[in-house]
């Protein structure tokens, strides 16, 4: 997820006010289970100290796909849940396990791949034609495969295009990892 300067401030301010829900005076802290690209971003490292010297509450965030991060949050092991899949955060709010569902920040999805281009997908602007196009293509796709935010909504993408990724042929590649650089 790459965020401009104008983005992380939004981010930033609107992060604030996530984490500024009022605090039984007993709570010397609180777990924040998010997305892995939100906490290696930098934003908490850079809004919890505020944070914390406003309240004297300290803040763990524990950084997971964001399907975990919601398995942690129906556990009752997080106070907050800090992802990013919106059908899935409706569905966490609908079965009472979350309250108060705010929007603090957005991303885009962008399909990577070989400069050869064996797709003839490059330049487009609509994902789901792209995937009925690299399927048509037989070329092989990696996902990340990871319960994420990411993976739900390149799930969802191939639903909308019509691509079952389990058909003779296209050949998906699950790495199970995330995001992060190695």
């Amino acid at each position: 997820m790459a965020l401009n300067r104008r983005s992380l401030l939004a981010l930033a301010l609107a992060a604030s006010a996530a984490f500024a829900l009022p605090a039984h005076a007993q709570d010397k802290s609180i777990v924040v289970a998010s997305t892995t690209s939100t906490e290696q971003s930098g934003l908490f490292g850079h809004i919890l100290p505020t944070f914390t010297k406003k309240t004297g509450i300290e803040v763990k965030v524990v950084a997971l796909g964001t399907g975990q991060a919601l398995d942690v949050g129906r556990r009752g092991d997080a106070d907050v849940v800090f992802v990013h899949d919106r059908a899935a955060e409706d569905k966490f709010v609908a079965e009472g396990f979350g309250v108060d569902r705010r929007d603090v920040m957005y991303n885009d999805f962008v399909l990577i791949g070989p400069k050869s281009d064996p797709a003839k997908v490059g330049g487009g602007k609509d994902v789901a034609a792209a995937l009925k196009a690299i399927a048509a293509a037989k070329v092989p796709f990696v996902s990340r495969g990871d319960k994420s935010g990411t993976h739900a909504a390149e799930l969802r993408y191939f639903k909308d295009a019509g691509v079952d990724r389990t058909r003779q042929g296209h050949v998906v590649r699950e790495t199970g990892s995330g995001m992060a650089r190695r």
